[in-house]
């Protein structure tokens, strides 16, 4: 599958594409549930910022 292009050669702006995901590497049942996904490349948890007091 090393032949699948990320973007079509003739894409248009302000259409979505999305990629092909090639299923190689995936979370236990019990780390996808606690995770929310069961793929460690759409994991992305929320980190909230600290307020910087000058």
């Amino acid at each position: 599958m090393d032949n699948i292009k990320y973007m079509p050669d003739n894409f248009q702006l302000a259409r979505a594409y999305v990629p092909f995901q090639i299923m190689n590497k995936v979370y236990t049942p019990r780390e996808a549930l606690c995770k929310g996904t069961l793929f460690p490349e759409l994991y992305m948890p929320y980190v909230e910022e600290r307020e910087i007091k000058k």
